[in-house]
């Protein structure tokens, strides 16, 4: 589950090995690579390490300290990630959806944004690390070792670390107690503040192989072989988003029509049609508006791609009918244009625009562009 028995990031887990044995651990590492990349397990697999009873090239994943681990019980291994604030439901601190947390993790095996707002029930909400919970990991990791080793704190996303909080933890993490390390496993580790980016030791994790995420989708989750080379090629190397894409195979579906609609709204500039469908994508929420996004731009991909006459990469056979269709509408006189238009889109979404004037504005670009296409 946490890569220890996988073929993945072996050049980085050996070095993780060798900081142990050579007595070089750094009190804070940062783990930073795109969503899905696989650095969360990385940092399980590390934490493995820093409390297994018997390591020899790695955990050993026997001992009661990986066992543990495995069960997310570990009382030593403290987690912090973003939270929504509810006031009404006490939710102000990690630990008051740590019970949510573990489940999804031992469920998916790996985490996203876009999964984790859902489970906590509102994926139109930015998650936030507050200054509360600063007060909590620095109240925590004082504490003695439960086990009378090592204590380690992986926290998920400190990018979304609000700036009291940062403040709070700088001297935790440029000083932290004796025997206590902290992991940061960062999607987006540019959008770090630099007083905290500058006392974290960094390695940067890249995208896994594809083979591998469909492999692993074969061994872990009874997936067809066909059916994961499908996913692990659509997923480009993200095995979080493979893995959603398994269990929410309706949705991607549903992305496809929803995809479909909006293209048509934008060639016909039904402007009446294109506000309802504007006021209904609103509704799904800030995460899922993103992934539509995302997939737009997959789709404009292969179009291109396939104009000079390189084969269609992991596509169901209903968005394969669509683009073959729809591909005479994308050439090389609006590709630019029409990635611009939704790169930018997805840049003000994630910084929390207005998504109806937002998707009102693009489709009426698109529509500009799609109609210039001959």
């Amino acid at each position: 589950m946490f890569f220890e028995n996988d073929n993945a990031h072996l050049q980085i887990k050996t070095q993780l090995v060798q900081l142990y044995k050579t007595n070089r651990v750094p009190h804070a590492l940062l783990l930073s690579g795109k969503e899905g990349s696989g650095h969360f397990q990385l940092a399980m697999f590390f934490a493995k390490i820093l409390l297994c009873k018997e390591v020899i090239n790695g955990p050993c994943g026997l001992c009661s300290s990986c066992k543990k681990i495995d069960n997310f019980n570990h009382p030593d291994l403290h987690f912090s990630f973003p939270i929504h604030f509810s006031k009404s439901e006490k939710s102000e601190v990690s630990n008051d959806h740590i019970v949510g947390f573990s489940k999804m993790l031992k469920e998916y095996h790996c985490i996203g944004k876009q999964v984790w707002y859902a489970k906590m029930g509102n994926e139109n909400k930015q998650g936030v690390i507050g200054v509360k919970e600063g007060h909590e990991i620095i109240k925590k990791l004082q504490l003695k070792s439960y086990e009378g080793g090592k204590k380690l704190m992986i926290m998920w996303l400190p990018e979304l670390m609000n700036i009291q909080a940062a403040n709070k933890l700088l001297k935790l993490i440029e000083e932290p107690p004796e025997k206590t390390n902290l992991i940061f496993v960062s999607d987006r580790s540019e959008q770090l503040l630099q007083t905290i980016f500058s006392r974290l030791q960094q390695i940067i994790v890249p995208p896994l192989e594809n083979c591998f995420v469909s492999t692993y989708l074969q061994s872990y989750f009874n997936v067809l072989e066909s059916d994961a080379k499908m996913l692990s090629k659509s997923s480009g190397g993200n095995l979080h988003k493979a893995i959603y894409k398994h269990f929410n195979n309706e949705k991607s579906q549903e992305f496809l029509a929803q995809f479909i609609q909006w293209m048509r709204l934008c060639y016909s500039k039904n402007i009446s049609d294109t506000i309802d469908w504007v006021n209904e994508f609103s509704k799904k929420g800030r995460e899922t508006n993103k992934e539509l996004l995302k997939f737009t731009l997959e789709i404009f991909r292969q179009c291109i791609t396939n104009h000079y006459m390189m084969p269609l990469d992991g596509l169901s056979s209903e968005e394969e009918q669509f683009l073959i269709k729809f591909k005479p509408f994308i050439n090389h006189k609006n590709i630019i244009g029409l990635n611009e238009v939704i790169n930018e889109a997805y840049y003000h979404a994630e910084r929390n625009a207005n998504i109806k004037i937002l998707m009102l504005d693009v489709s009426m670009q698109l529509h500009k562009l799609i109609r210039n296409s001959n």
